[in-house]
């Protein structure tokens, strides 16, 4: 009850030293955090349920929004099941971890029903290392190509120093051989890398089979993957809960044109999620 009353107040805190504080010492103490970040991300995952998601979007015009499983933090399965009634607002990325022994029957099921618009890729949370993405990763994203799915994977650093049960690969570097070779795939490069922008922006412009999404960097930041891969390439995101989708959209609109704003809220998402009308979404 204490944490949600002060929520405004730390959910400031933190959104003023995640945009201004990404260097190596910020990172470290963030790691040595860890567990409290992890006890903070679980009750905002426990307190925002689907009806608050839908009232947060119906109050910032949000039409359509994505939401991703995290294996093993959260079940695909699990939120097909919440968002069954919203199908129409709300498309649902799966996913699976390193754990997995059957990945493509895992989620092939899944997607031939067509109640997955696209696959989550976690490389942190899903505990994989940075020289075997390749080869892990290869079966699933078979799959995207052949039914011609988005692949959304997250870079950037998390604070995970003191949680053991999570320490996958966080170099960006590492997830080039998976961009180049498959052309066909789109890939969507979650968060610009946070502090990694500039590596994330780099791997960008030498693949036009990749996208970026917004959540989580500020304006300036917005502006310039705009400036080096043209707005139809940049997707915004807000990381609900975690983030709000107010202050989310507001980066962007202070970052963007009228005309750009467009592309990156509504147009890009409509085409890759392949949605029949015009929207305006968010991850």
């Amino acid at each position: 009850q204490v944490a949600s009353m002060s929520e405004p107040l730390h959910d400031m805190f933190v959104r003023f030293w995640a945009l201004n504080y990404r260097d190596n010492l910020s990172r470290f103490v963030y790691a040595r955090l860890g567990k409290l970040g992890l006890m903070e991300v679980l009750r905002l995952l426990k307190t925002y349920d689907i009806n608050k998601l839908i009232a947060s979007m119906d109050r910032n015009g949000i039409d359509h929004s994505v939401i991703h499983s995290i294996e093993p933090m959260s079940s695909t399965r699990a939120i097909l099941s919440l968002t069954e009634p919203y199908r129409e607002r709300i498309s649902v990325f799966c996913s699976v971890d390193r754990a997995c022994e059957d990945p493509v029957g895992y989620l092939r099921p899944m997607i031939e029903s067509g109640t997955v618009s696209g696959i989550k890729f976690h490389p942190i949370v899903g505990r994989f290392q940075c020289g075997e993405i390749l080869f892990a990763m290869s079966e699933v994203v078979d799959l995207a190509q052949e039914f011609d799915l988005p692949v959304m994977i997250h870079t950037g650093h998390i604070p995970t120093g003191n949680l053991k049960a999570v320490g996958g690969c966080n170099e960006v570097q590492a997830l080039e051989p998976l961009v180049r070779k498959y052309p066909r795939v789109r890939f969507v490069l979650a968060h610009i890398g946070w502090e990694s922008w500039r590596q994330v922006l780099a791997l960008a412009e030498r693949y036009e089979n990749t996208l970026v999404e917004t959540s989580w960097q500020p304006a300036r930041i917005i502006r310039r993957a705009v400036d080096r891969l043209g707005s139809q390439r940049v997707l915004f995101g807000s990381d609900f809960p975690l983030y709000k989708q107010s202050q989310a959209l507001r980066h962007c609109q202070d970052a963007l044109t009228h005309r750009e704003f467009v592309d990156v809220a509504s147009v890009n998402a409509r085409r890759l999620l392949r949605l029949p009308e015009l929207a305006k979404c968010s991850d």
